[in-house]
Order: C-alpha cells, then sequence, then structure tokens
C-alpha cells in the first residue's frame, strides 16, 4: 500500500523552530548576517541565514525563526557564525533552542560566548552541542563540583596575568558553560613552575573526556606555559583526568594560539598525549588566487572533530601558487573523513582558489589528499566561502621519462614555457610544465625530463603544448617519447608538425596519438597503407576549405594525425584517398575524423567514412566549431 505524497515529504523534511538569545553585555548585538549549520545522525543542512523582518540579535533579546529542510535526525551539534559585516558585528550569544516540530523535541544550545574578532578567542563561528534533548520540559541541570588542578611549566616567562578559562567536554555530548579559574589556593595564580588548585561548579556531563584552556590574552604578562592539568569531579573523587599540554598558549610563542582543545585521560599509566598533523595547503595560481583573509580549518574523524583552527604564521599566508605548511596539536580525531575549509572574507582581497589540501597525521604515519580546485569566495562560483572537502583514494604513483625531439628546421627551436598532458585509460595528470636548468627545446636537440604523477595506466594520447611567450616561440616539434617506468613501457608519439601562431594550421597546441608500445626486442615492423572513401553530405553548404584530417585506432596502437589532400570535400562529392601508417594497425577498430577550421567555409556536412579494413561509419553529421 502507498503512503500519501504528504506524508512522505513530511518524513523526508522537517520544520525547526529556532529561537535565538542574545546575551545582556554591553554592545553585545551585532548588525552582521548570522548564519546557522544543523548536524545530525542522518545528515546535515548547509548554512542558513537567520533572516526576519525586524532588526534581530539585538542586546538581552530574544529571536525566533521557523525553518525547513531535509531531516537529519538527532542533533548532536550546531555551527553558529556571522560574517562580520556591519558597523558592530561583534555578538555576544547567551544560547540557542532548537525545536523539532515534527518530533516534539527541544534542544538547548549554551554558548555564553562572544563571537567577535576583537573579543575572546577572536572567533566568529562557534561549534555548540546540546545540553539536553526533551520533550519540552527542561529540567534544570545537575551541578556538580569539579576539582583543577593547573601546573605552570617551568620556562622563562611561563607565567601569565591573564584571566584563564575551563570548558569541560562529556562523552554525551555535553558541555560545561566555560568557567573563570579564579579563587586559586595562591595569591598570583600560574606563576611560573607554580601549581593552583580550583574548587569550580558545572553542569553535570558524564565521564569527562577532554577541555578547552584559554585565556584573554590581558595583562602585562599574557603568554602562558601550560604544562598540564588535572581535574577531579568530586562526586566520585576517586576518578582524576589529566590532560597533558607541554605547549605556550601565546600570541607570540610556538604557534601563535590561545585556545587549546586537551584530551582528559582516566588513567595516568595510559596517557594518551595530542596529536599532531602536518598541513599543506596549495593555492591556485588563476589571477587573484590568494586571499587576505583570515583562514579556518575543522578536522573530522571516526573517533571526533577539532573545531575550527585558524592557520596563521609569521609570513604573508595564501599567496597565488604557493604552498603553506602548518603543523597543528589537537586531540586525536581517529581516521580523517572530511575537513571544513573556510575563511572569515576579510582584507581588501578575501576570494581565494584553493587548489588542495594534504594533512600528514605524523603519529599514524598517514597522508590524506583533499582536492579542492575552487573558488571560496563571495562574487566567484556560488559565492561560499566554507567548503566541506573529502580524502581522495590512495593513488600509486608512476614515473615517467619523457624525451623531447626539436626539428632540425630553420628557427624549429622554441622560447615559450611548454607543457605536456597524458591520458590513461585509467585517468590523465593535467598540464604538467617540462622544465628543467639548461636551455631547452632548441633546434634539432632532444631534452630529457622526468615527471612523478599517479599512475593513470595506458597511454593512449598526449596533449603538447607551448604559452607562445618570448621573442621566438614558434616551434617544430618532430616526436615525443614516453617511457613508463614501472610497467616499462615506451610510448612513440610523431608529430612533424610546427606549434606556431605564424606557421602550418596557426596552431600551438596539439593532441598527438601513439605509433605503438616500443619492444626492444623486436625489429620495426614496415608500414602499411589503408584506402580510405570520404563522402560528403548532399546539404547546402556541405563542403568546406578546411584542412581534413584522419587518425585510426587498431586494437592496439594508432596512426598519428594523417591530413588527407586539400581542394576535395565538395558538396555531394566522392573523395578517394590511400594512407601510410607507420605500423600495422589491424584490425582497424576505429576512425577520428576532424578538420582545423581554415578557409572561408570552414563547415563541412560530413555523410559518411569507409575503409577496405573497417566497416562503413555512417554520420551525416555537420562538423562545425562550436
Amino acid at each position: 500500500m502507498f503512503e500519501p505524497k504528504e506524508t512522505l515529504v513530511n518524513e523526508l523534511h522537517t520544520r525547526y523552530k529556532i529561537t535565538v538569545c542574545t546575551g545582556n553585555k554591553k554592545g553585545a548585538g551585532t548588525d552582521a548576517d548570522v548564519f546557522i549549520t544543523l548536524y545530525g545522525n542522518l545528515g546535515e543542512t548547509t548554512a542558513m541565514k537567520l533572516d526576519s523582518k525586524k532588526k534581530s540579535f539585538e542586546t538581552g533579546q530574544k529571536d525566533e525563526f521557523a525553518i525547513e529542510s531535509p531531516t537529519v535526525g538527532e542533533i548532536y551539534q550546531i555551527l553558529i557564525a556571522h560574517n562580520n559585516k556591519g558597523s558592530a558585528p561583534g555578538w555576544f550569544l547567551d544560547r540557542i533552542l532548537i525545536e523539532d516540530l515534527n518530533k516534539n523535541h527541544l534542544y538547548e544550545f549554551p554558548c555564553n560566548r562572544w563571537l567577535a574578532k576583537d573579543e575572546d578567542d577572536k572567533q566568529i563561528s562557534r561549534v555548540l552541542f546540546p545540553k539536553q534533548s526533551t520533550d519540552h520540559m527542561i529540567e534544570p541541570a545537575i551541578l556538580t563540583s569539579y576539582e583543577v588542578i593547573v601546573y605552570t611549566g617551568d620556562k622563562s616567562g611561563a607565567g601569565t596575568d591573564s584571566k584563564v578559562y575551563i570548558t569541560l567536554f562529556g562523552n554525551h555530548g555535553k558541555q560545561t558553560e566555560k568557567i573563570h579559574l579564579k579563587n586559586s589556593n595562591n595569591k598570583d595564580p600560574f606563576e611560573r613552575n607554580q601549581t593552583d588548585i580550583f574548587h569550580v561548579q558545572g553542569d553535570y556531563i558524564g565521564e569527562l573526556i577532554k577541555l578547552r584552556v584559554e585565556h584573554d590574552n590581558t595583562g602585562r604578562s599574557s603568554g602562558w606555559f601550560l604544562d598540564r592539568i588535572v581535574v577531579t569531579d568530586l562526586n566520585n573523587p576517586t576518578t582524576k583526568y589529566i590532560a597533558i599540554c607541554n605547549k605556550w598558549l601565546a600570541k607570540d610563542e610556538g604557534d601563535r594560539q590561545i585556545s587549546r582543545e586537551l584530551i582528559l585521560n582516566k588513567h595516568t599509566s595510559e596517557i594518551k598525549r595530542n596529536n599532531q598533523y602536518k598541513i599543506t595547503v596549495f593555492t591556485g595560481k588563476k589571477t587573484g588566487a590568494g586571499t587576505d583573509a583570515d583562514v579556518f580549518i575543522t578536522l573530522y574523524g571516526n573517533l571526533a572533530e577539532t573545531g575550527p583552527i585558524k592557520l596563521e604564521s609569521k609570513k604573508n599566508s595564501f599567496e597565488a601558487g604557493k604552498k603553506d605548511e602548518f603543523t597543528i596539536e589537537c586531540p586525536n580525531v581517529g581516521e580523517l573523513n572530511k575537513i571544513l575549509i573556510a575563511h572569515n572574507n576579510k582584507g581588501s582581497a578575501p576570494g581565494w582558489f584553493l587548489d588542495q589540501i594534504l594533512i600528514e597525521d605524523v603519529i599514524a604515519h598517514h597522508l590524506y589528499e583533499f582536492p579542492c580546485n575552487r573558488w571560496l569566495a563571495k562574487d566567484e562560483d556560488d559565492k561560499e566561502i566554507a567548503r566541506f572537502l573529502f580524502p581522495k583514494k590512495t593513488v600509486t604513483n608512476s614515473q615517467y621519462k619523457i624525451t623531447v625531439f626539436t626539428g632540425k628546421k630553420t628557427g624549429a627551436g622554441t622560447d615559450a614555457d611548454v607543457f605536456i598532458t597524458l591520458y590513461g585509460n585509467l585517468s590523465e595528470t593535467g598540464a604538467i610544465k617540462l622544465e628543467s636548468k639548461k636551455n631547452s627545446f632548441e633546434a634539432g636537440k632532444k631534452d630529457e625530463f622526468t615527471i612523478e604523477c599517479p599512475n593513470i595506466g595506458e597511454i593512449n594520447k598526449i596533449l603538447i603544448a607551448h604559452n607562445n611567450k618570448g621573442l621566438a616561440p614558434g616551434w617544430f616539434l618532430d616526436q615525443i617519447l614516453i617511457e613508463d617506468v614501472n610497467a616499462h613501457h615506451i610510448y612513440e608519439f610523431p608529430c612533424n608538425r610546427w606549434l606556431a601562431k605564424d606557421e602550418d594550421d596557426k596552431e600551438i597546441s596539439r593532441f598527438l596519438f601513439p605509433k605503438k608500445p616500443i619492444d626492444h626486442e623486436k625489429e620495426p615492423t614496415a608500414g602499411v597503407s589503408y584506402n580510405i572513401t570520404v563522402y560528403t553530405g548532399d546539404k547546402k553548404n556541405a563542403g568546406t576549405d578546411a584542412r581534413v584530417y584522419i587518425v585510426m585506432h587498431g586494437k592496439n596502437s594508432s596512426s598519428s594525425q594523417i591530413f588527407l589532400c586539400d581542394g576535395k570535400f565538395e558538396k555531394n562529392s566522392v573523395d578517394k584517398f590511400t594512407t601510410d601508417a607507420s605500423s600495422d594497425l589491424s584490425p582497424l577498430t576505429a576512425l577520428d575524423i576532424g578538420h582545423d577550421n581554415s578557409g572561408v567555409g570552414p563547415a563541412w556536412y560530413l555523410d559518411k567514412v569507409c575503409s577496405d579494413c573497417l566497416r562503413i561509419c555512417n554520420l551525416s553529421k555537420s562538423l562545425v566549431q562550436d
């Protein structure tokens, strides 16, 4: 029995009532645009703008929004963010309530923090976790007492005058509010090589799994070297949780972070230190690809996630065509399954074209590749400035030795930059610049290059091209040999043509096809002749003035590009040709036919092509350049 359509739609979509409570602090309201993303056990929403006809997010105000989205299931976290626009973008968010109207569930997401570039940790986006989920009745949270012992390290300048805060996270997605560590057993807390003991109250959140420790970077000496923190839930005083840091929280030391998330370990004999990740970011080579904005990354693994981490260094990062390396330490997230990369759209040129990101799990000795090849820009592509990226499957690299033979004609050499793209039965390489320390591509010379790239399988064609730069860019290419070092195969790509704007057909790029893989132990075979008959259609203006060429494909190899005689191919004509291939292609399996779009009337209506070794190809197509 079929369900009514309306019922099915209701199952696939959920209505949510979102209540946003802005704090009562001075300047707590924001003029910026606010966005929310819901994450559930069945999926996640896109970033949704919280819009209303009245002025929203004023100090001490409560704002309600109704949204409908695909069902995400039970919500386990949200991402709340703003775009830092307007005259007063800073925002102090108290909490968010989300009511699932389909299931009659209410989630509470405490925040009690600034989302501001000039407050707190300077972040304008936060991942929030639900305090609890109820059926409309929110019961008061159970408070518990915690003992927090903080060990400041024994380094020069290790102590801090800043205010220090801690947030505890439990094993069911719950967390305490941010707790100010004050009233220590010492008059001056957080001094060098000192132990400070604090007794604080917070919500009971179950078994502790991690903590966030941070300071506000105020005072005459704000930098802090934290050794470790020990936390005890005084309702269960026999269990202690230990977090190892051994890092600076300082704007002028180490990685310049003043906030860290640390794993809490139950047993001192099994202390797990933070994991280390080496992140390499490749900015694309497009015009304007670099960004002046602040860039943030979030790692998602099968065990946990990091929350947004700012990627920063002392040099200018994210320049066009450059790669930037960062090392971060954070709790182990397990095997990476995705990342979120984003920027805050600040600076005079915030748009960013990201090529890819490599992430090395230093402890597990595993390398992940996250391709992007897209803009993160408000005025490019889909206008998004945040993207989820997924890891590419590990691919075996192959090594190719490329030998380029420049012809002996006068002026055959080129000053231009030369690029090659290899196409195989598995994939393709993309354009690779052929460069060496010596002058390459001189008349009558051969040049050798070695490249390493993911295995593309058996090579079936290449694209060779240059950028027409330099005093003498025109190039007469004789042939190219490519050796697949791993597979012990050599491919020969004959050309014997100009790549020049003032020679031949004026083209500076050509597809070349392999003659045949070379077997060093066999003598070369004699050339073979083929009879080709071309039928031009009987339509108005069917004939062409362009130069027509064919490429013949056999079971094991292909011919080079063969140009047929000029002055043929009139309307309703039959033209016969005998062509020579350098090797026996039998049996012929396919034939490519095309033209160079030259002449006064290049468009051509082709009826069919016939060969003595190939069945008739009924085409009846117009060959016109788009």
